[in-house]
């Protein structure tokens, strides 16, 4: 079972960057960022269950059974300092994986950089159960407009449908979360809007750590532009700083 995925294998790399992927989506979003790190940063993908090496497998046990799932791998298998990075669902995943990491399943990430999703506390699971119990059709007319998948993939229909499938297994899992408010990150935060979509929801995660939080809002919508997503890997810091790394006292 192949759960973290290394484009570009860097032995001696002295940071990594762990990145958790938006519903519907897997590895391939990411590759692509391998080269334009530092040569000392590797960069790994969490598979979700479901897809591309994990194809077959489903997710067990709805967010929890994720959760623990990518825990289990980033604990199993990353020693050197690393950050966290998620997007859309996979922004809620990282904050949920750090928060399980720093209770001691494993080795807690330096800071996490999160965009495109409102902070936890705001999560109702309302509109992510509409988009589960949607048709087929529905599922592959959002993915296309939202930009969640390629449109090539779209216009394939073998790939069309396992787009689909994926999606509805992980909002099936998605609207099973729930909020804790007594559990705090110590992680500092860094999280990036799009300017066209940005709420006051999404500039209150700083309400769920003890770190820093710092926010940034960047050309486009859920998924920025093209050409901002492409430039998210230059955005990234890979040393430890006070404007994301909590104090030892947080």
């Amino acid at each position: 079972m192949r759960r973290l995925v290394t484009p570009l294998p860097r032995p001696w790399a002295t940071h990594r960057l762990i990145c958790l992927p938006y519903a519907g989506g897997g590895t391939v979003g990411f590759r692509a960022w391998a080269r334009k790190l530092p040569s000392d940063v590797e960069l790994r993908v969490l598979c979700y269950p479901g897809r591309e090496f994990r194809y077959g497998e489903q997710i067990v046990g709805g967010w929890q059974g994720l959760i623990a799932d990518c825990a289990d791998a980033v604990a199993a298998e990353v020693r050197t300092p690393y950050l966290l990075y998620g997007h859309s669902m996979g922004a809620l995943a990282a904050y949920d994986v750090a928060l399980r990491l720093e209770g001691g399943a494993g080795a807690a990430p330096e800071s996490l950089l999160l965009s495109g999703h409102v902070a936890p506390q705001h999560v109702t699971g309302v509109r992510a159960a509409a988009l589960a119990a949607a048709s087929d059709a529905e599922l592959a007319a959002w993915l296309r407009l939202s930009g969640g998948a390629a449109p090539d993939v779209l216009d394939d229909p073998e790939l069309c449908a396992m787009a689909v499938e994926m999606l509805r297994m992980d909002l099936t899992a998605y609207v099973t979360y729930r909020h804790d408010p007594r559990r705090r990150l110590r992680a500092g935060l860094h999280v990036m809007t799009g300017r066209d979509e940005v709420t006051p929801q999404h500039q209150d995660w700083d309400q769920v750590t003890d770190g820093t939080a710092t926010f940034e809002t960047l050309p486009g919508g859920h998924f920025f532009t093209p050409r901002v997503w492409a430039s998210l890997p230059r955005r990234m810091p890979f040393t430890s700083g006070p404007q994301l790394v909590g104090s030892p006292a947080g």
